[in-house]
C-alpha cells in the first residue's frame, strides 16, 4: 500500500466509501457475493475511471456488503452512478489524508477486514 499513497494523486482522484443500503435483506454469503459480481458487470463502462474492492462480512442471515472505490476526478462519473444497481449503494467521499482511513482501506483491498467471507475487485 506504501506504492499506492506515494503515487496517489488527491487531484485527479477520489476515494469513496461504499456500503450496501439493504444489508438487512442479505442472506447467503454466497447470494451477497452474486450481487457483488452482478454490480460489478453493470459498471463495465467505468472500467477507466474507477477500481475498487468490496468485500462480504459477517455470516449467513447476518451479513453486509461494503469496500472503497478510487474513482478518476473528484466526482462519480456518469459510467458509475449510471449503473443499474448504483442507488442501492452508499457512496462516501473520504478523506484518503487520514492515517485511519488509510488503514482502513489497506484492510479492503488485502480482504483482511474482521468478519471477511467472500470479496471481489473490481479493476
Amino acid at each position: 500500500m506504501n506504492w499506492l499513497w506515494e503515487h496517489f494523486d488527491p487531484v485527479g482522484w477520489s476515494i469513496w466509501k461504499v456500503d450496501y443500503k439493504y444489508n438487512e435483506e442479505l442472506t447467503v454469503i454466497f447470494m451477497s457475493s452474486n450481487l457483488i459480481g452482478g454490480f460489478f458487470n453493470r459498471l463495465e463502462r467505468a472500467r477507466k475511471y474507477a477500481f475498487g474492492s468490496l468485500v462480504v462480512t459477517g455470516e449467513n442471515n447476518n451479513n453486509a456488503i461494503s469496500g472503497y472505490f478510487i474513482i478518476r476526478g473528484q466526482e462519480i462519473p456518469e459510467e458509475v452512478y449510471d449503473a443499474a444497481d448504483f442507488e442501492s449503494y452508499n457512496f462516501v467521499k473520504v478523506d484518503s489524508s487520514k492515517t485511519e482511513v488509510r488503514d482502513e482501506i489497506a484492510q479492503y483491498f488485502a480482504w483482511t477486514v474482521p468478519g471477511f467471507q467472500d470479496g471481489k475487485i473490481y479493476k
